[in-house]
């Protein structure tokens, strides 16, 4: 039998995880951006300023922190209730967010490190925040942390919107009107079509890695509640509603008033380890009934 792990110390930790990440990556790319609107250091590039937002690593930063906002109720919530967990839509757009940032990531250790050192690239002035640590971060609570939901091959598609627009706004203000220069230089060394066809293969290849290592702690992580609804002594029973009514009694010990949340999830994790011929509907009577009764 797997060690059973138990999964409110485990989701606690995801919570608080979770929750420094997020303002570590706030607090950053906050710095990062007050930094190059207010043009407070020396800099040789010229999008600096509100032209910052010209920029693909301004804006995926931007769209990072925007999801790392949306998080955070949720983690609050998880640290109350002993119970961490994001709504599919939260984890597309967070998909979408780490996608662009990752593509920032492997670029600037890429095609920028070649080109204008590693230092430059890295960790010379926003770039340690834009380019290091946001990304670093962003990847490891989207792969690691924020692995509520299974992420399908088409969605991988989805996360490429925002790379998508950009290269779409970029082509047209940059070799069709003229009004941007080439900042990142797509036209230096070989045809712009080229570079952008190479981005667009490189941005497929990321968004599937990602999507790879997200799935891949999902699916450990699931297993490991499934291992605790299934074989915990705490809960572990002969039969499922007796089983239900132990789950229920833990959950109580936390109830903070207000509606009784019917754990869902957790009762269809339970159902695989017995036989039985209630409905969903009355399996959650049991549920409620316990928290219904003054014992």
């Amino acid at each position: 039998m797997n060690k059973v792990i138990n999964i409110k110390k485990f989701g606690r930790m995801r919570c608080i995880i979770g929750l420094i990440g997020c303002i570590v990556v706030l607090i950053v790319v906050q710095i990062a951006y007050t930094i190059n609107l207010s043009n407070a250091i020396g800099r040789t590039f010229e999008n600096v300023g509100l032209r910052t937002l010209r920029m693909f690593t301004t804006l995926s930063n931007l769209l990072v922190t925007t999801t790392a906002v949306l998080c955070i109720p949720y983690q609050i919530e998880g640290l109350r209730k002993n119970n961490y967990h994001l709504p599919n839509w939260i984890v597309t757009i967070l998909y979408m967010g780490t996608t662009g940032v990752a593509i920032t990531f492997v670029t600037a250790l890429t095609a920028i490190s070649i080109a204008q050192g590693f230092y430059c690239a890295m960790i010379s002035e926003t770039n340690i925040f834009l380019h290091t640590i946001s990304p670093i971060l962003s990847i490891i609570l989207f792969t690691v942390v924020n692995d509520d939901h299974y992420i399908g091959f088409k969605r991988c598609f989805i996360s490429l919107i925002p790379m998508m627009t950009y290269a779409t706004v970029y082509l047209i203000e940059v070799f069709i009107k003229g009004t941007w220069t080439d900042h990142y230089q797509f036209d230096k060394y070989i045809p712009w079509p080229i570079t952008f066809v190479l981005m667009l293969a490189l941005s497929f290849g990321v968004s599937n890695l990602i999507r790879y290592l997200h799935n891949l702690t999902h699916k450990i992580r699931k297993q490991t509640y499934v291992n605790y609804y299934q074989n915990s002594p705490d809960i572990k029973s002969d039969t499922i509603e007796e089983a239900i009514v132990k789950l229920a009694k833990i959950n109580k010990k936390d109830y903070l008033g207000g509606d009784i949340e019917i754990p869902r999830r957790s009762i269809k994790m339970m159902k695989p380890a017995y036989v039985f011929d209630k409905t969903d509907e009355e399996l959650y009577k049991i549920y409620i009934d316990v928290f219904l009764t003054n014992e």
